[in-house]
């Protein structure tokens, strides 16, 4: 009886892991800055990131959400909209992208999807806060990029 137990658990599992749609760099919009997150639905941090991103993506702010949930099935409660993707995702998939066993596991990344920032925790502050650099066209640590700085040695030289 447990053997059957255990032989229907391995096949409903399998069956949400088959069902796990692949994720792609290449597949975000080049045209916003794009936060994936990986998480679960089980996990208290998790849900709070959930929530943040979830209102993120409502706002329409220039922000794309991904968010993956690893190795589980969509919430149902969640819905999507333009600004957010939701991807079921398996835990070798996951791996692909550095995430070992810790979730929320989040990358940022700038208009060009380049990684920015890795976040291996959930910080509201300072995830908002390099949204609005990002979104300011600055760095992650608010410097303007190396092309728009003037040279002020240059400047008083000549």
């Amino acid at each position: 009886m447990i053997k059957v137990f255990r032989l229907l658990f391995l096949i409903l599992f399998l069956k949400g892991v088959a069902n796990a749609a692949p994720f792609l760099i290449e597949n975000l919009d080049k045209n916003k800055i794009n936060v994936v997150a990986f998480v679960t639905s089980w996990c208290p941090v998790c849900q709070k990131t959930n929530d943040y991103l979830l209102s993120l993506a409502q706002k329409n702010n220039g922000v794309f959400i991904t968010l993956l949930f690893v190795d589980e099935e969509i919430p149902s409660t969640i819905s999507k909209n333009s600004n957010l993707e939701l991807i079921s995702i398996t835990q070798n998939s996951a791996k692909e992208f550095g995430v070992n066993q810790s979730v929320p596991y989040i990358l940022v990344f700038d208009k060009e999807l380049k990684v920015v920032k890795k976040y291996n925790s959930f910080n509201k502050d300072l995830l908002s806060n390099l949204i609005t650099n990002l979104r300011n066209g600055l760095y992650e640590n608010g410097t303007l990029p190396p092309e728009q700085r003037i040279d002020l040695w240059q400047k008083n030289r000549f």
